[in-house]
């Protein structure tokens, strides 16, 4: 019996879905596309990250740029210097001395001034002097130096073995780095005393010439303060040498001669009257004319001052000066000086560094509001000096 054949045919509806099948498919879809979204947010972010840094890195002809600028950079030396490099290198340059102090030349004896002059200019340079005082007319009224005074060359005041010329000289000075100051003695003369009365003190009502002693005793004639011929004299001096082209004058013996109480009477009114100091101060004025151009100092001994007899400090207000020398020396100050009043200043016990500062406070306060300058004998002073507020360049050594 032949069987038959059964055909299965599809439906022609899908089957229904329930509420509750529907439901689940809603929830599942949704937590797919969370499990997506989050999937992609986790992978995303650093890709692009990535390419923006990538974005934000120099590129690579920039970096070949900053490679070649740091490569064309002069690179430091950090080899150690060979031993040609060694040798050429320079040495640090000295410190320039500084100049101090003005050295005192006087005129030697038995010798050439020329030739003494040129070994203490060596001797001043080397050791660090600022300047050079040369004594042109000394103590007594001897011209070191070929002057062409005719006076002065009649009166044999003219040293034979002076200073030949004094523009060489002040050029030797000048070239060898120090200045050029000069000091004369001006109420010393000796000399042209000797041959012209119209110099010198003379006994009143008299053409006889006043001696400070008695010829058998050495006894000497003085130039006068008050002759206005010896204020010429002098003052051509002055200015010959002022021409010559030394920077500054030194006036020293700017006094009187040591007078006994008998001389005065002889020798009249004019030195007995209390005034007489205008004398010395006219005279010092004539000299500082004659030099107007140059620095002018009187230069007057600390115990005349302490003293009280210094007498052309009467007239200081009419005196013409740069400043006042202010000459220091120990031993003449002795260990006492008695005062014009009688009072009595005693040093003794001091130590020199003590002295010295006692001294120059004294005369600093007779001078009060002139300006001083130390002239000294004795060196070791000086650190002293400074301290009282010397100014070391100017002193003046001995």
């Amino acid at each position: 019996m032949k069987k038959r054949v059964v055909k299965k045919s599809k439906p022609l509806f899908k089957k229904r879905r329930t509420p509750a099948r529907t439901a689940l498919n809603i929830v599942l879809t949704v937590l797919l596309l969370v499990g997506l979204a989050f999937l992609g947010y986790s992978v995303g972010k650093p890709i692009m990250k990535f390419v923006q840094d990538r974005d934000g890195r120099p590129s690579q002809t920039e970096n070949r740029q900053t490679e070649e600028a740091v490569t064309t950079a002069e690179p430091a030396v950090t080899t150690a210097p060979t031993e040609e490099s060694a040798e050429t290198t320079e040495e640090p340059e000295p410190e320039p001395i500084v100049k101090k102090n003005i050295l005192f030349v006087s005129a030697p004896s038995g010798a050439g001034f020329d030739s003494y002059l040129d070994e203490r200019i060596a001797y001043a340079a080397e050791n660090g002097y600022m300047g050079i005082a040369v004594d042109l007319l000394s103590d007594g009224g001897m011209i070191n130096f070929a002057t062409a005074n005719e006076r002065a060359v009649l009166a044999e005041a003219v040293l034979p073995s002076g200073i030949s010329s004094l523009a060489e000289a002040v050029g030797k000075i000048n070239d060898a780095g120090l200045k050029a100051y000069a000091r004369l003695s001006l109420l010393t003369d000796h000399k042209l005393s000797y041959i012209d009365k119209g110099v010198c003190y003379l006994f009143e009502n008299s053409t006889s010439s006043w001696y400070d002693n008695s010829v058998s005793n050495g006894g000497k004639p003085w130039i006068s303060a008050f002759s206005e011929s010896a204020r010429e004299y002098i003052s051509g001096i002055a200015k010959e040498i002022s021409d010559a082209g030394f920077e500054g004058i030194i006036a020293g013996e700017i006094e009187f001669p040591p007078f006994r109480r008998s001389d005065l009477s002889y020798v009249g009114a004019m030195v007995q009257s209390a005034d007489r100091y205008t004398a010395l101060v006219d005279f010092s004025n004539a000299i500082q004319s004659a030099v107007s151009q140059k620095e002018y100092y009187p230069e007057i001994d600390a115990q005349d001052i302490i003293a009280g007899s210094a007498e052309v400090l009467k007239g200081a207000d009419s005196l013409n000066f740069t400043a006042i020398y202010i000459k220091y020396d120990s031993a003449a100050v002795g260990e006492r000086i008695v005062k014009s009043d009688e009072t009595e200043v005693s040093y003794a016990g001091l130590s020199p560094e003590a002295k010295a500062t006692v001294v120059f406070r004294s005369v600093a306060q007779t001078l009060s509001g002139k300006k001083i300058i130390p002239a000294i004998t004795d060196q070791s002073l000086i650190p002293t000096l400074v301290e009282l507020g010397y100014d070391e360049t100017e002193i003046l050594i001995y």
